[in-house]
């Protein structure tokens, strides 16, 4: 969902979580969307911090101002995939 998202829409999730994943038939979908940013769109969607702090990229918690990108949501799968391992 994500890579299509990225690729085809060129849009940003910018809220992975354990919460926002839902498995439906043994396919991952990614839900609450309300988020989301076009990549296209320079500078921040919100003047405050958007995500679930456990799951953000370290480069975003460490910097307050940083645009959030396309690996920084890639961080955010491997935190819930890890998340969801342990």
């Amino acid at each position: 969902a994500h890579k299509g998202a990225f690729e085809l829409a060129k849009v940003l999730h910018q809220d992975l979580s354990v919460g926002n994943i839902v498995i439906y038939k043994g396919k991952g979908h990614l839900v609450d969307w309300d988020l989301a940013k076009l990549v296209n769109i320079q500078g921040p969607r919100q003047t405050t911090r958007t995500g679930t702090c456990q799951f953000m990229s370290a480069y975003l918690i460490e910097h307050s101002n940083a645009t959030h990108m396309v690996g920084d949501d890639l961080e955010s799968s491997l935190f819930v995939i890890l998340w969801t391992a342990l």
